[in-house]
Protein backbone atom coordinates (compact mmCIF):
# COMPACT_ATOMS: atom_id res chain seq x y z
CA UNK A 1 0.00 0.00 0.00
CA UNK A 2 0.99 3.29 -1.09
CA UNK A 3 1.14 6.10 1.63
CA UNK A 4 -1.36 8.61 0.48
CA UNK A 5 0.52 11.51 1.81
CA UNK A 6 3.07 10.93 -0.29
CA UNK A 7 1.56 10.66 -3.10
CA UNK A 8 -0.14 14.51 -2.52
CA UNK A 9 1.52 17.46 -4.30
CA UNK A 10 2.18 20.17 -2.86
CA UNK A 11 0.96 23.51 -4.33
CA UNK A 12 3.56 26.36 -4.12
CA UNK A 13 2.54 29.55 -4.14
CA UNK A 14 3.73 31.41 -6.91
CA UNK A 15 4.24 35.03 -8.07
CA UNK A 16 0.54 35.27 -9.24
CA UNK A 17 -0.92 34.06 -5.98
CA UNK A 18 0.88 36.44 -3.99
CA UNK A 19 -0.11 39.55 -6.30
CA UNK A 20 -3.75 38.35 -6.19
CA UNK A 21 -3.55 38.33 -2.14
CA UNK A 22 -2.21 41.82 -1.58
CA UNK A 23 -4.94 43.28 -4.41
CA UNK A 24 -7.60 41.39 -2.84
CA UNK A 25 -6.38 42.72 0.86
CA UNK A 26 -5.90 46.18 0.03
CA UNK A 27 -9.40 45.92 -2.04
CA UNK A 28 -11.28 45.23 0.83
CA UNK A 29 -9.61 47.80 2.80
CA UNK A 30 -10.11 50.61 -0.04
CA UNK A 31 -13.71 49.55 -0.18
CA UNK A 32 -14.41 49.89 3.29
CA UNK A 33 -12.47 53.23 3.63
CA UNK A 34 -14.70 54.66 0.64
CA UNK A 35 -17.72 53.49 2.54
CA UNK A 36 -17.30 55.09 5.66
CA UNK A 37 -16.24 57.91 4.06
CA UNK A 38 -19.80 57.96 2.30
CA UNK A 39 -21.65 57.17 5.09
CA UNK A 40 -20.21 59.84 7.53
CA UNK A 41 -20.31 62.67 5.27
CA UNK A 42 -23.86 61.52 3.87
CA UNK A 43 -25.04 61.82 8.04
CA UNK A 44 -22.98 64.48 9.09
CA UNK A 45 -21.75 67.28 7.00
CA UNK A 46 -19.88 68.75 9.32
CA UNK A 47 -20.99 72.64 10.00
CA UNK A 48 -23.74 72.94 12.78
CA UNK A 49 -23.77 76.74 12.14
CA UNK A 50 -24.09 78.71 9.00
CA UNK A 51 -20.43 80.87 8.80
CA UNK A 52 -18.68 79.00 11.70
CA UNK A 53 -15.39 80.93 10.33
CA UNK A 54 -17.37 84.34 9.96
CA UNK A 55 -18.64 83.94 13.55
CA UNK A 56 -15.53 83.10 14.86
CA UNK A 57 -13.70 85.94 13.39
CA UNK A 58 -16.25 88.16 15.43
CA UNK A 59 -15.82 86.25 18.89
CA UNK A 60 -14.89 89.49 20.16
CA UNK A 61 -17.95 90.86 19.66
CA UNK A 62 -19.80 87.66 20.59
CA UNK A 63 -18.26 88.35 24.14
CA UNK A 64 -19.42 92.13 24.14
CA UNK A 65 -22.89 90.73 23.72
CA UNK A 66 -22.58 88.08 26.45
CA UNK A 67 -21.51 90.51 28.49
CA UNK A 68 -24.13 93.74 27.94
CA UNK A 69 -26.85 90.56 28.50
CA UNK A 70 -25.36 89.71 31.68
CA UNK A 71 -25.84 93.70 32.58
CA UNK A 72 -29.21 93.48 31.87
CA UNK A 73 -30.17 90.98 34.67
CA UNK A 74 -32.72 89.72 32.79
CA UNK A 75 -33.70 86.05 33.37
CA UNK A 76 -35.72 83.34 31.59
CA UNK A 77 -37.35 80.34 32.90
CA UNK A 78 -39.08 77.53 30.42
CA UNK A 79 -41.67 75.19 31.25
CA UNK A 80 -42.28 72.28 29.01
CA UNK A 81 -46.13 71.40 29.27
CA UNK A 82 -48.44 69.20 27.07
CA UNK A 83 -47.15 70.23 23.84
CA UNK A 84 -46.17 73.58 24.38
CA UNK A 85 -42.74 75.10 26.05
CA UNK A 86 -43.51 78.36 27.87
CA UNK A 87 -41.06 81.38 27.91
CA UNK A 88 -41.25 83.90 31.24
CA UNK A 89 -38.73 86.66 30.71
CA UNK A 90 -38.16 88.23 34.30
CA UNK A 91 -35.90 91.26 34.74
CA UNK A 92 -33.59 91.95 38.45
CA UNK A 93 -36.77 93.01 40.10
CA UNK A 94 -38.75 89.69 39.15
CA UNK A 95 -40.81 91.80 37.09
CA UNK A 96 -42.48 90.31 33.99
CA UNK A 97 -41.06 91.93 30.89
CA UNK A 98 -44.00 92.23 28.45
CA UNK A 99 -43.52 93.73 24.67
CA UNK A 100 -40.80 91.25 23.38
CA UNK A 101 -40.39 89.77 20.30
CA UNK A 102 -39.83 86.19 20.90
CA UNK A 103 -37.79 83.62 18.15
CA UNK A 104 -36.88 80.18 19.04
CA UNK A 105 -35.52 76.87 17.28
CA UNK A 106 -35.09 73.23 18.62
CA UNK A 107 -31.85 72.13 17.57
CA UNK A 108 -31.59 68.43 16.50
CA UNK A 109 -27.89 67.24 18.44
CA UNK A 110 -26.71 65.61 15.29
CA UNK A 111 -28.72 66.48 11.98
CA UNK A 112 -29.16 70.53 11.03
CA UNK A 113 -31.79 69.22 8.63
CA UNK A 114 -34.23 68.45 11.48
CA UNK A 115 -34.14 72.11 13.02
CA UNK A 116 -37.30 72.99 14.07
CA UNK A 117 -38.37 77.22 14.44
CA UNK A 118 -40.84 78.34 16.97
CA UNK A 119 -42.98 80.87 16.82
CA UNK A 120 -43.66 82.08 20.09
CA UNK A 121 -46.84 84.40 20.99
CA UNK A 122 -47.56 86.34 24.24
CA UNK A 123 -50.11 85.20 26.68
CA UNK A 124 -52.46 87.39 29.46
CA UNK A 125 -49.49 86.79 32.30
CA UNK A 126 -46.32 87.83 30.09
CA UNK A 127 -45.56 84.52 29.20
CA UNK A 128 -44.28 83.32 25.64
CA UNK A 129 -45.90 80.38 24.12
CA UNK A 130 -45.12 78.08 21.13
CA UNK A 131 -46.48 74.94 20.14
CA UNK A 132 -44.77 72.07 19.16
CA UNK A 133 -45.77 69.29 17.24
CA UNK A 134 -46.43 66.06 18.56
CA UNK A 135 -43.56 64.11 16.48
CA UNK A 136 -40.71 66.43 18.43
CA UNK A 137 -41.84 64.87 21.82
CA UNK A 138 -39.42 61.85 23.21
CA UNK A 139 -36.43 63.68 22.29
CA UNK A 140 -33.46 65.12 23.55
CA UNK A 141 -33.35 68.90 21.80
CA UNK A 142 -30.98 72.18 22.32
CA UNK A 143 -33.39 75.20 22.34
CA UNK A 144 -32.29 78.31 21.34
CA UNK A 145 -34.22 81.25 22.30
CA UNK A 146 -34.34 85.26 21.31
CA UNK A 147 -36.13 87.81 22.97
CA UNK A 148 -35.97 91.55 22.07
CA UNK A 149 -37.83 94.96 22.69
CA UNK A 150 -38.43 97.17 20.37
CA UNK A 151 -35.16 99.67 21.51
CA UNK A 152 -33.47 96.48 20.20
CA UNK A 153 -32.24 95.67 23.53
CA UNK A 154 -31.87 91.62 23.03
CA UNK A 155 -31.83 88.61 25.11
CA UNK A 156 -30.62 84.96 24.27
CA UNK A 157 -30.83 81.90 26.10
CA UNK A 158 -29.56 78.31 24.95
CA UNK A 159 -31.01 75.24 27.12
CA UNK A 160 -30.71 71.65 26.67
CA UNK A 161 -34.26 70.01 26.89
CA UNK A 162 -36.08 66.84 26.59
CA UNK A 163 -39.60 66.53 25.34
CA UNK A 164 -41.13 63.63 27.82
CA UNK A 165 -44.27 61.80 25.64
CA UNK A 166 -47.21 62.40 27.30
Amino acid sequence: MRNKAATKTVKQWTGKHVLFAVVAFFGVILIANIAMITLGVRSFPGEDIKQSYQQGIAYNETIKARTVQSELGWRADITLQNQTIALHMADRNDQTIRALRVTGVLKHPAETDKDVTLKFAQAANGTYIASIDKALLGKQWLLLTSAQQADGTKFDTRNEIWLKKQ
